[in-house]
């Protein structure tokens, strides 16, 4: 098998991937909790059709990455600020120290 490709075991299917090598083993560890996730679904709901199940799995992921992105984006605005406050607060503390070092060099 090639370096860029991996074998993937996931609902009884193989699937073979394109992945680069350093990213391989991320990969293996998606597909399990995939795995994971879709069988946990499948005791909690009863619902036996896999396609459904791989659906609601595949809204509540995206769901979850939503979120992520909604999170991030609010963090974002937080350190954006705290940056620009603090550039505030140098651009003043060294305006203040300029005028006081022209002043003792008179």
């Amino acid at each position: 098998m090639s370096a860029n490709y991996i074998e993937v075991q996931i609902f009884g299917q193989v699937l073979r991937l394109h992945c680069p090598p350093d990213q391989q083993e991320n990969l293996l560890a998606s597909a399990q909790r995939l795995e994971e996730r879709v069988a946990l679904l499948k005791d909690q709901s009863g619902i036996i059709q896999l396609e459904k199940v791989l659906a609601i799995v595949a809204l509540n992921l995206n769901y979850e990455l939503e979120q992520e992105k909604q999170k991030n984006a609010n963090n974002k605005a937080v350190l954006e600020s705290c940056i620009h406050q603090l550039d505030n607060s140098l651009s003043k503390l060294l305006s203040g120290s300029s005028v006081a070092i022209n002043q003792e060099s008179v």
